[in-house]
């Protein structure tokens, strides 16, 4: 199978959008009229549309494109990175230049240029997938009307839309044309993809790619990798997809232009994207930057269900009342490892770990512990028969950590993140997943109480408690004189603040920091334990003051998504 790199045949027209204020993805320049076959394009109609250069000895080159999503970061291909033999390039050898309209003629005031600090690649690319990279700058982009961010698509199925692909591309002779030109073609169907073309996209083509053009003579050709593929909602563009490969002809290197071309599908690495870039706003202003489409932001047909179905059990006749949780109680408990903090999460599938963003970074952690239950000992007893013992707790790497786009160190909003794990965990008796609420009747259900649980600090001495501790804590909302209201305004939606007034008591602590609040409720023909909340923060006493935990339920479009992702 030959594939190659590519740029853009133009052959369709383009319509245009009126400018207006924006966050992402508008024009702020007016334009009047259409793109008509193999026309140019006008100066800051594309102005995310970036240039991506390569150093080489005492000249420099253009190589791909790229789509600018922010001040700092710029989405192109991972092989745009790469040298001509496939090593990955050192950073200094690549530069960008925004605001350009023509090549060989580049405008002095539109031009803007940064050089890259840091490459940074998804982490293994196999073939033509994860072609996808992300250059951080090293200075910051000044906005003009011809240097904006183009909005980062977030609806996971772009089949039969139509897109615009922007590139400085060869044309149907096959010269290269220095003046930035656009073309319109539709998103197509993994099947009817591969069916039209089996060499080329049947071993290629999964959930991180996907196809793109018309079999007539419209689609994309050597030259402009990385390019972005560009869809309109509501008067803001999105990029949905990197320009990646396409099948070339059996004389030269050139691109065969009767056929589909494969695209890396933006979606498809939206966590990884967060991870990276911590960007707060991926959507055009006043959307909300969750990651559902349609009307009710709670629906579950917006994104598969990737939650494990058996969940929140555990080993009934082991479960005991009092402060000290038993063996297997909570077997969904998580330890987040790294070399400063001690903080927790929860298990909610075969490859991710709930928790807060504060337990995500600064240092981040490099590993999550499962089945464990006396952190201090290496096998897990019974306390009260030692020689009923749990199976070994179990280490899994981190992949890549999710951490919500909208969070604020000022407020502690949107305090989540997902972590992933390398490898999927194998359930077990003393490992398994909490479950967490994915229907209407669970988010609507009503408490008099909770359950917490982890390795929190037990007294005022600040002593971490070595084997899993639990405690029902009262539903009791926060009164609006709470301490915790006048240092963090609390957001009702969004955050569960209870006021934990008991001094008597074991309840959540520094210490629990990404630990559960939940409750057991009859759920699928059974009881189930669900996750309602994540301990975010509250006083430094313990036994006293307000307690604010992340709402699950608020969370569950961004974490469906995520999983989906």
């Amino acid at each position: 199978m030959k594939v190659c790199s590519l740029v853009l045949i133009w052959l369709i027209s383009e319509s245009t959008v009126d400018a207006d204020s924006f966050e992402c993805g508008r024009r702020k320049i007016k334009l009047n009229k259409a793109i008509v076959r193999g026309q140019d394009t006008s100066p800051g109609e594309w102005p995310w549309h970036a240039a991506v250069y390569r150093r080489t000895g005492f000249s420099d080159s253009y190589v791909c494109g790229g789509t600018l999503i922010s001040d700092k970061f710029l989405l192109t291909a991972d092989h745009c990175t790469n040298d001509d033999n496939g090593n990955g390039l050192v950073s200094k050898r690549i530069f960008i230049r925004l605001g350009v309209h023509n090549l060989q003629a580049l405008n002095l005031q539109t031009l803007q240029q940064h050089d890259v600090l840091h490459v940074h690649r998804f982490g293994y690319s196999k073939g033509v997938k994860n072609d996808i990279a992300i250059l951080e700058l090293s200075t910051e982009v000044r906005f003009t009307e011809y240097v904006q961010p183009a909005c980062i698509n977030q609806v996971p199925d772009l089949t039969d839309q139509l897109g615009t692909v922007v590139g400085w591309g060869v044309t149907e002779t096959d010269a290269l044309t220095p003046v930035l030109k656009s073309s319109r073609m539709p998103a197509i169907g993994s099947i009817q993809c591969i069916e039209s073309d089996r060499d080329i996209f049947g071993a290629t083509l999964d959930r991180s790619l996907f196809c793109a053009g018309y079999t007539n003579g419209t689609t994309v050709c050597n030259g402009d990798s990385g390019g972005g593929i560009h869809f309109e909602r509501d008067g803001a563009w999105y990029v949905g997809g990197l320009v990646s490969f396409t099948g070339v002809r059996d004389s030269g290197h050139l691109c065969r232009t009767k056929g589909y071309a494969g695209f890396t599908n933006v979606f498809h690495f939206l966590p990884w994207i967060w991870n990276i870039t911590q960007l707060t706003s991926l959507a055009q202003k006043n959307n909300v930057v969750t990651l559902h489409t349609g009307e009710d932001p709670m629906s579950s047909r917006t994104y598969p269900n990737y939650l494990p179905r058996n969940c929140g059990t555990r080993i009934v006749n082991r479960i005991t009342r009092g402060q000290r949780a038993n063996l297997y109680e909570f077997p969904w408990m998580a330890v987040l490892v790294s070399d400063e903090d001690f903080c927790m999460g929860t298990l909610i599938s075969k490859r991710y770990v709930l928790t807060t963003i504060q337990c995500s970074r600064n240092p981040s952690p490099y590993q999550v512990k499962l089945g464990d239950y006396d952190i201090l000992r290496d096998r897990d007893c019974n306390v009260n028969d030692p020689t009923d013992c749990a199976p070994s707790t179990r280490l899994y790497d981190i992949e890549f950590i999710v951490l919500h786009q909208s969070y604020s160190r000022e407020t502690r909003h949107n305090d989540i993140a997902l972590v992933r794990l390398k490898t999927e965990v194998s359930f077990d008796d003393h490992i398994q997943p909490v479950c967490l609420p994915v229907t209407p009747q669970l988010q609507r259900m009503t408490f008099t109480e909770f359950t917490i649980a982890g390795w929190g600090v037990t007294d005022q001495a600040d002593n971490l408690a070595s084997i899993l501790q639990k405690a029902k804590v009262p539903a009791t909302e926060c009164n609006t004189h709470s301490i915790a209201r006048k240092r963090f305004p609390v957001d009702s939606a969004s955050q569960i603040c209870l006021e934990l007034v008991t001094s008597d008591g074991p309840i959540a602590c520094i210490g629990d920091l990404g630990g559960l609040l939940g409750n057991t409720v009859q759920f699928d023909n059974g009881l189930r334990f669900v996750q309602f909340g994540v301990v975010s923060y509250g006083k430094a006493a313990c036994g006293k003051g307000p307690w604010i935990y992340t709402n699950v339920t608020h969370f569950m479009p961004w974490i469906r998504a995520n999983l989906a992702a």
